[in-house]
């Protein structure tokens, strides 16, 4: 009895396992969407083994002008998008600078960020040479 009850309760964790990816997923593909029709989008993530991890979303016009940019940071399925405050109206080069000059334990925070804003930068640079 006690190993029907164990098995039914994996089984449990595992189907709200699977419902939470979908819900996020599900937001994530939201986000995207919702910032590609504001402009150029770029992406990145922060991921730990352990602690919280995140994803950065970022867009901007054609001149590199930040538009908007969230964030889904945490470690459970629940943890949803939000804005990054601060860096709109800023440029994508400023940012990067500003972000790649911090020191490395500081710089570590980061990394999506920087993922994010260095596709952006390729974006940009791809655009201007066709």
């Amino acid at each position: 009895m006690q190993t029907e009850a164990l098995v039914g309760a994996l089984f449990l964790l595992f189907v709200v396992q699977v419902i939470g990816t979908h819900l996020q997923v599900k937001e994530y593909k939201r986000a995207v969407r919702e910032l590609h029709k504001r402009g150029n989008v770029g992406i990145g993530s922060r991921r730990r083994k352990l602690g919280p991890s995140n994803i950065v979303v970022i867009a901007c016009n054609s001149s590199g002008e930040i538009l908007e940019g969230r964030i889904m940071q945490g470690m459970t399925i629940l943890s949803r998008f939000r804005p990054i405050e601060g860096i709109a109206g800023r440029t994508i080069y400023d940012l990067h600078a500003e972000y790649a000059s911090l020191p490395e334990k500081r710089r570590v925070h980061y990394k999506g960020h920087l993922q994010a804003l260095d596709a952006l930068i390729t974006r940009l640079g791809d655009q201007q040479t066709v």
